[in-house]
């Protein structure tokens, strides 16, 4: 059965410049895609997922690096299927909504830098706007019985090592301590915004929210076996309203979210309050 929107909607099947912007189909790990280019990155939309699969800077370096295998394993699966963003749905019958490889949305070009995306269910709806610096995510209705979260899972830079990445946040930065997500080492806070870095990559991935909340954020370092830290292969798990037991938090069905890429190394605190400027002038 076609979604009530199909009829209203204009659909685009060739690449549409705008604004720097490039917007093209193909397919991804078996599942179709929208493909956005812009001057910072190339996005990798899954339709029906509702989510980013791949998310590669202008280096090649994938951060999200979505795979379909090994799929929904602990915790082989943090260099796999569980890698993506947002995200957003973990409760009620859309669960895996918003996360690449699920079957749980219908995803629209409205316009040359637009899409919506929407559950099947039609309790969830976001709204994508890419630019060339950067790209928003805005919540325009969640389902008022459960509550959802908003997450970054994907190696650093294209690659899970973390003895030789950081993070930061609007409460400080640079920090290099590498907390074990498998062992339970997890660092829990409300942070408005966060950056993370390679030091072999002058390039950092910022993720911030438009309006600050108190809900319980939190970071770690997954990786896909018993080794923890020091596994071969592995994901960051960094999660706006994802509190200590992994239940979402987030109520607000108009939030909006920035991710994008800014070209620098994070060295040092002077660097950091560069940074935290870049980010707070997207934020105005």
């Amino acid at each position: 059965m076609k979604h009530p929107l199909t009829a209203t909607l204009i659909f685009l099947t060739f690449a549409l410049p705008c604004f720097g912007v490039e917007i093209s189909e193909d397919v991804f790990a078996g599942a179709p895609h929208f493909i956005i280019k812009t001057k910072k990155a190339t996005y990798y939309l899954d339709k029906e997922g509702g989510g980013l699969s791949r998310m590669i800077d202008k280096y090649g370096n994938d951060w999200i690096s979505f795979k379909r295998e090994p799929w929904e394993r602990y915790p082989e699966s943090a260099a796999s299927s569980y890698r993506g963003l947002p995200n957003l749905v973990t409760q009620s019958e859309d669960v895996g909504a918003g996360h690449p490889g699920r079957k749980k949305c219908y995803s629209f070009l409205v316009d040359k830098n637009t899409i919506l995306t929407i559950s099947k269910s039609g309790a969830w709806q976001w709204r994508w706007q890419f630019y060339e610096q950067y790209a928003t995510i805005s919540m325009e209705k969640a389902d008022p019985v459960h509550k959802y979260w908003f997450l970054y899972e994907g190696p650093i830079a294209g690659e899970f090592a973390p003895n030789h990445q950081y993070w930061g946040s609007n409460l400080g930065g640079p920090r290099r301590e590498i907390n074990d997500f498998y062992k339970g080492d997890k660092i829990f806070a409300n942070w408005h915004w966060v950056y993370f870095g390679d030091d072999r990559v002058k390039q950092i991935l910022f993720i911030a929210m438009e309006k600050p909340d108190r809900q319980i954020d939190t970071i770690g370092f997954l990786g896909n076996s018993s080794k923890g830290t020091e596994s071969d292969d592995g994901a960051v798990v960094f999660g706006f309203g994802r509190q200590g037991d992994g239940k979402p938090q987030l109520t607000d069905p108009h939030n909006k979210f920035y991710i994008g890429f800014l070209k620098t190394k994070v060295k040092n605190e002077n660097v950091h309050d560069a940074v935290a400027k870049d980010i707070s002038d997207f934020l105005e």
